[in-house]
C-alpha cells in the first residue's frame, strides 16, 4: 500500500477499554495492554507502507523478538480511554527497535520497548526488508524504558503447566502469536488477581517459533523477588520471560 497522507513518524492511537479486556479487578489485563500496544504498532506500519500486507508480497513479515513493558501508574479501568504514542528508534534493515508511551489523559501509565525482526516467511530466516523506510524518522535518542532488555536467566526451573498449541493460538504468520506466551505464564503461575496487579515490569524474549500441536512445558523459577519463566518444546527453550 502507498504511504498514507496521514502518516507521521510519531504515531498516536486511542482506544477505549472494553469489558472483555478487563481482569476480575476491573482493570486492563496485562495481556490486553500488550495487544493495544502492538495494535498501535501495526496501524503505524500500515500508514507508513511497511505493514503485514505490504511485506507479504515479498514473502516477508515482522516477528517480535523482544518486548519489555514497565508500568508507571495503575492500569486503566473499563470505559477509560488510553492514547498510545509510538515511534521507531532504530531500523537497520533486518531489525527494528520501536518504543511506546501509554497515557490515560495526561498521566503516563506505561512505557514499552520492542525489538522486531524481518523474516522470509518461506525460509523462516531473517533477511533485509524489501521495502523503503527512509520516510520514517529514526529517534535514536528517544528511549523510554528504565533499563535495556533483560538477559536470559539460567537456573533450576520447575514445570508448572503443559499446554498444547491449538488453532486459535496461531496468528497470520502461522505460529503462536507472541502474547499467547505471556497469557500461558500468567495462567500457570497466578491464582490471585491482586498478585497480577502488583507486577511492575514484564520482559519477554521470543526465541523460537512454536507451531500447531506442539506440546509446551511452562517452567518457573523465583529468585530475589523475580519471577522467571521458560516455555519449552522437547526441552528446547522457545520463550523466556521475567516479571518484577
Amino acid at each position: 500500500m502507498p504511504i498514507s497522507d496521514q502518516f507521521t513518524s510519531i504515531h498516536q492511537q486511542s482506544y477505549e477499554i472494553d469489558f472483555f479486556a478487563c481482569s476480575p479487578s476491573g482493570r486492563l489485563k496485562w495481556v490486553d495492554l500488550c495487544k493495544f500496544i502492538q495494535s498501535a504498532s501495526a496501524d503505524h506500519s500500515v500508514l507508513g507502507g511497511i505493514s503485514f500486507w505490504d511485506l507479504k508480497t515479498h514473502n516477508q513479515a515482522w516477528v517480535l523478538s523482544k518486548f519489555r513493558i514497565e508500568k508507571k501508574a495503575e492500569l486503566p479501568q473499563w470505559q477509560d480511554k488510553i492514547t498510545i504514542h509510538t515511534w521507531i528508534e532504530r531500523l537497520d534493515g533486518v531489525r527494528s527497535i520501536r518504543n511506546f508511551e501509554v497515557y490515560l489523559g495526561d498521566l503516563l501509565i506505561a512505557v514499552a520497548s520492542s525489538l522486531w525482526v524481518i523474516i522470509n516467511t518461506e525460509r523462516r530466516r531473517p533477511e533485509l526488508i524489501a521495502l523503503p523506510h527512509e520516510h520514517f524518522i529514526k529517534y535514536t535518542d528517544k528511549k523510554v524504558t528504565d533499563t535495556p532488555f533483560a538477559k536470559l536467566h539460567k537456573g533450576n526451573y520447575q514445570p508448572i503447566d503443559q499446554v498444547r498449541v491449538k488453532l486459535s493460538d496461531l496468528d497470520m504468520v502461522k505460529h503462536v502469536t507472541n502474547i499467547k506466551y505471556l497469557e500461558w505464564c500468567i495462567d500457570a503461575a497466578f491464582t490471585c488477581q491482586e498478585a497480577v496487579d502488583q507486577i511492575q515490569v514484564i520482559d519477554m524474549h521470543f526465541l523460537k517459533e512454536t507451531r500447531i500441536n506442539d506440546r509446551c512445558d511452562v517452567l518457573f523459577l523465583e529468585e530475589n523477588n523475580m519471577r522467571h519463566y521458560q516455555i519449552c518444546v522437547e526441552d528446547v527453550v522457545h520463550f523466556y520471560c521475567f516479571m518484577n
